[in-house]
């Protein structure tokens, strides 16, 4: 029997049951973006072979008949481990003499049918033990990392760096993790000096490249209650580092007085915008670590990366991530990396497209491919694709109805501009269209239930009105609230 060593539909990013027409057109958009005299991509020769000899094979039918049969004996004919579902505004747009806008809800799923395989972590704390961290926060602090060591597996690497305006390594990495040397080492940390957070970034980073390889989820964990000053830039070359070397971050704050919009940079430097966390209150510290502990080991997928190629005079407005948070979607050559994808915890996008003009009849408005590793099947890189085409009639009448997903998450990343536009008007000095648009964002809120983060931007705009400031508090409450307005997924809602 032949022996083949690619899933070449999968190469194409194309069903099993494509038929030529899609298979010509499949390979003729990759290789366009391939080609190694057109494309900047570092793999780019090695991806136009493979594109190349896909094609190659699947459009000769002897060839493709033995290539399907073996693949069905290698069990490969399974649905693909990761689900990418676009659902457009409308199935059918009208044919005018103008543009018009179309949204698209993007979701990136993981398959139902497929288990996650937890990879061993290669997990380094590091830990702002500053003066003002003394008291019940710490203890807090030390609670949680007790609870991470409770979590290793034998496998697992764990280190321990704590900060103040110097680092200190309490726990070397080191696989089968002695926990009672870990609790020793946690129970010694003890409240002293300022905050130099990229001291406490650089001994960590040594720690986690000592032991970071491929089959292993490498992960810096960093907590600070406290303003860093002068080393902002090298915190943000460290997150760019953190990004090259495929490292991800989880970037928590606690209280009111640290430095959200650095670690709000950071997050989106390392290429994942809810790295970004906040802990508005000590008692919540312990069961953020219990989160992002249960995230690390139910991921599902690594290296996600979504591409979006519009048609011609097909335009994208805009684009959000709705899920697991909401933050602006920036491509690079029509890509964007989105981390990683958890077993329950699924990504979803928003795209705002405005479409030309078009004659009746169906039309591809764009192309999406995903590419990801999933590790319970294998090594090699899984790659989906949908096609995007509606039809386009001079007669019709009536609109249908906007699926209800895609109201739900306009109407929450409505709110979330809303609130970054008036933060936008507080910076340029503009206090009364920022309240007014403080109170608009509280009748919203109220409106989907959202029945505290309602009464905070209230309690703001009240306060905007007669300072002239926001608190400290409040504002942190505000961001980081509108950006958890998230929608999940239908297959994982919970009822």
């Amino acid at each position: 029997m032949m022996e083949f060593e690619s899933d070449y539909y999968a190469v194409l990013g194309i069903e099993a049951d494509a038929d030529e027409k899609e298979i010509k057109r499949a390979y003729r958009h990759l290789a366009r973006r391939f080609h190694p005299d057109l494309s900047d991509d570092d793999d780019a020769a090695h991806r136009f072979r493979e594109i190349q000899e896909a094609y190659e094979l699947l459009t000769d039918p002897l060839k493709r008949e033995a290539y399907d049969h073996w693949r069905r004996q290698q069990g490969w004919d399974q649905p693909l481990p990761i689900v990418l579902r676009v659902t457009p505004s409308q199935q059918e747009l009208p044919c005018l003499a103008e543009a018009q806008v179309l949204y698209v809800l993007v979701e990136m799923l993981p398959s139902s049918e497929i288990e996650a395989q937890r990879l061993p972590l290669n997990l380094c704390l590091v830990l702002d033990r500053s003066t003002s961290m003394k008291g019940g926060r710490l203890q807090q602090v030390k609670e949680a990392a007790r609870y991470i060591v409770e979590q290793m597996h034998e496998e697992d690497v764990l280190s321990l760096v704590t900060f103040d305006d110097r680092a200190e390594l309490l726990l070397p990495g080191r696989r089968h993790v002695d926990p009672v040397a870990a609790r020793s080492a946690i129970s010694h940390i003890q409240a002293n000096g300022g905050t130099e957070i990229l001291q406490g970034l650089q001994l960590g980073w040594q720690q986690i490249q000592r032991w970071h390889t491929p089959d292993r989820i490498s992960h810096l964990l960093l907590l600070t209650d406290g303003q860093t000053y002068g080393d902002e830039e090298g915190c943000l070359e460290m997150a760019a580092m953190a990004a090259e070397g495929q490292v991800s971050l989880t970037l928590m704050g606690v209280g009111s007085d640290w430095n959200d919009q650095l670690l709000d940079e950071m997050a989106a430097v390392s290429g994942e915008p809810s790295a970004s966390v906040y802990i508005d209150s000590t008692a919540k510290i312990v069961k953020a670590f219990h989160n992002r502990i249960h995230g690390l080991g139910s991921i599902f997928a690594r290296n996600l990366e979504l591409s979006i190629h519009l048609a011609e005079g097909t335009s994208l407005k805009e684009a959000f991530l709705v899920a697991p948070q909401i933050s602006p979607i920036r491509l690079v050559a029509e890509r964007v990396k989105l981390g990683s994808l958890q077993k329950e915890n699924p990504q979803a996008a928003i795209l705002e497209m405005l479409v030309p003009s078009q004659e009746p009849g169906e039309h591809r408005l764009a192309q999406i491919d995903l590419e990801a590793l999933v590790p319970s099947v294998g090594n090699q890189p899984v790659r989906a694709r949908h096609s995007l085409t509606l039809a386009f009639d001079t007669q019709l009448g009536r609109r249908a109805p906007i699926p209800p997903d895609i109201v739900s998450a306009m109407g929450k990343l409505t709110i979330f501009k809303m609130q970054e536009r008036a933060m936008s008007d507080l910076e340029m000095g503009l206090i009364e269209p920022a309240v007014s648009r403080f109170k608009t964002m509280a009748t919203r809120l109220l409106d989907i239930g959202e029945v505290e983060l309602a009464r905070a931007a209230l309690l703001e705009a009240g306060r905007l009105a007669q300072t002239g400031s926001l608190s400290a508090a409040g504002r942190k409450k505000i961001r980081y609230g509108t950006r958890g307005l998230t929608i999940v997924p239908k297959e994982v809602r919970y009822d």
